[in-house]
């Protein structure tokens, strides 16, 4: 069957409209991790070159790749094949890290979605850009950059051929962009959908690119030897899949579907016919900041406790590294081990993760620091969540220890506000002292399995986790009852004002205000106003050296005092009349404006 003829037979397949209107590029940087080791040492590009990481060769330069070295061969067997390999560690990402993010805000600046897959990947929708240049191009004098997969006898009617030629144009400034700002060579695909701009990109490699036509979709498809080409296939489809004699594409292409709907559901039927024949309705999402930033470590085995620890240390100096560039402040730690059955000769993931305190993070010079007291409490925290996985009267082996941020918030600023006179971010959290007994940081209440994340990588952002069974709230419940009934923490939904520590610029000294309020989410009380009172009388005795004369016996007297006076006012206000400073509102007045506070500059509990 020629491609004619094959285009033909399988468009009854698709159950996608196929729709032409988009353009999509899809950019590669060139061996990557190679790359990075060649820009910041040129003299390396005239050698073979291979990244190593544990006895593993992870890839390499196309150079190297000449003498037949291979990705994740033995560093052995390559240097048998290439003897004169100049091989670079690459276990620390960091610098590819930051490769990867110089070349996602370059392709940025052209103001399109921009979509990162993996480090070395990008999707740009250029639809927009495409559809304000042709106004104003002879669409006649338009040519493709680069290489075009197949040439087209008839124009498509929707004129879809002269929009991808544009967006051709536009791919090739963008590698051009890439190269003379950061040095680095580039591949693209461009297609009017992004299965299509990824699968054709690698058809040129290095440095070039291919576009591809919508009409020529099947054919190309039809000459991918296997279906684990195909993206969105993963490992058990593709097994599936061959159990019922499916290995090529084409195979794909041409199995009934009805065929397909006895092994796979409906809709997941209509789903493999679509990409066999190249159409992706998928849309470009605009990568934002991580929801989690980490690390991990695989080896062998492992088996001793000061082993592991000095392996999860070694990480958490690398993940500060991160956080800090990152900028946000992190609430939630979580720490994965994958442990080894040596019976079974098996291996499984487990994770905890608990909250940690925003406070064990300061700001510094506009930079994010973690002083030595903050690292021994971040270890501690680690230690504990440790041994909550493992049995320590047991043996164990480990092959894989893992450390990630889940939880960030944004450090907020202000000028002309209270926020200046706020320390960055106040989070309730961060009045709690992460050594109590009964800190939420290291309670067993809320230590919780992680659920996974979107995407993984060794140097993890949003890295993969296995869910274990979630636990019944009602025991969480109870826990939490009786961690706090030994010495109870001021319930964070509480907390007033005058129970957050202040960070003026103004002040030279600033010292943490004593929590010694009860939980009252967890014990009655009769009459609030009254216990934000209790202490007023011995206060008033006090009166003639400090000017906080009704202050709660928790307040610290000397930061107030050096507070500016329109402030110690509200405060003052909001103490003698607690029902008005907004903490406590009754039913009859939830739905009224509420008055404007100093509360209102605080983030709530969420």
């Amino acid at each position: 069957m020629d491609d004619r003829n094959m285009d033909s037979s399988c468009s009854t397949f698709t159950d996608v409209s196929s729709d032409h209107s988009k353009s999509i590029i899809h950019i590669d940087v060139d061996c990557f991790y190679a790359q990075v080791e060649m820009v910041q040492k040129p003299e390396l590009r005239c050698f073979p070159l291979g990244i190593q990481q544990k006895n593993i060769v992870v890839t390499s330069n196309y150079e190297a790749r000449k003498y037949g070295i291979r990705k994740c061969m033995l560093v052995s067997d390559a240097l048998k094949v290439c003897p004169n390999l100049k091989l670079v560690n690459g276990e620390d990402l960091h610098d590819y890290r930051a490769a990867s993010n110089k070349i996602f805000t370059v392709l940025q600046t052209f103001k399109c979605p921009v979509e990162k897959l993996g480090m070395d990947e990008n999707f740009i929708d250029v639809t927009n850009i495409v559809q304000e240049r042709i106004k104003n191009v002879n669409l006649k004098s338009i040519t493709v950059s680069g290489h075009l997969y197949t040439e087209s006898n008839t124009e498509c009617v929707c004129g879809c051929h002269a929009r991808l030629k544009v967006a051709s144009q536009i791919a090739s400034e963008m590698r051009h962009k890439i190269y003379d700002e950061l040095g680095f060579t580039t591949c693209a695909g461009i297609a009017h959908n992004k299965l299509l701009a990824k699968l054709i990109c690698p058809l040129n490699k290095p440095n070039d690119q291919t576009t591809i036509y919508p009409e020529h979709g099947v054919s190309f498809m039809s000459t991918l030897q296997s279906v684990r080409s195909i993206p969105s296939i993963g490992s058990k489809t593709t097994e599936a899949l061959i159990s019922q004699k499916i290995i090529t594409v084409r195979d794909l292409q041409e199995v009934s579907i009805e065929v397909l709907k006895k092994h796979f559901s409906s809709d997941m039927a209509v789903r493999l016919k679509n990409l066999s024949v190249g159409e992706d309705n998928t849309p470009i999402k605009q990568t934002g900041r991580p929801q989690s930033i980490g690390l991990e470590d695989s080896f062998k085995t492992v088996s001793v406790k000061s082993e592991v620890e000095e392996k999860f240390q070694a990480l958490l100096q690398r993940l500060l590294i991160l956080v800090r560039e990152d900028g946000r402040i992190p609430v939630s730690l979580r720490v994965t081990l994958r442990k080894k059955d040596v019976k079974r000769l098996s291996s499984h993931r487990e994770s905890r993760q608990c909250q940690v305190s925003p406070s064990i993070f300061t700001i510094t010079n506009g930079t994010l620091t973690v002083t030595d007291s903050g690292r021994q409490k971040l270890m501690s925290i680690i230690m504990r969540l440790f041994n909550k996985l493992i049995d320590l009267s047991k043996p164990f082996h480990l092959t894989l220890v893992g450390l990630a941020f889940t939880k960030f918030q944004e450090r907020m600023t202000g000028r002309g506000s209270i926020v200046n006179y706020l320390m960055n971010d106040i989070s309730v959290q961060s009045v709690l002292n992460i050594t109590n007994d009964c800190d939420t940081s290291a309670s067993s209440m809320d230590y919780s399995a992680a659920s996974p994340s979107s995407s993984t990588t060794t140097d993890l952002s949003d890295g993969e986790v296995e869910p274990s069974p979630k636990k019944p709230k009602k025991g969480t419940w109870i826990a939490k009852r009786r961690c706090l009934s030994k010495e109870e923490v001021a319930s964070p939904s509480k907390l007033k004002v005058g129970e957050l520590r202040l960070n003026s610029k103004e002040l030279e000294k600033v010292s943490e205000l004593r929590l010694n309020s009860r939980d009252r989410s967890l014990t009655p009380r009769a009459s609030p106003a009254k216990d934000n009172l209790s202490d007023t009388s011995d206060t008033a005795k006090d009166s003639a050296d400090s000017k906080c004369d009704i202050c709660p016996s928790y307040v610290d007297k000397e930061v107030f005092n050096a507070l500016p006076e329109e402030m110690q006012q509200e405060l003052k206000a909001m103490w003698k009349n607690p029902s008005s400073s907004g903490v406590r509102s009754s039913p009859r007045t939830l739905n009224k404006a509420k008055p404007n506070t100093l509360l209102k500059y605080f983030v709530p509990n969420k």
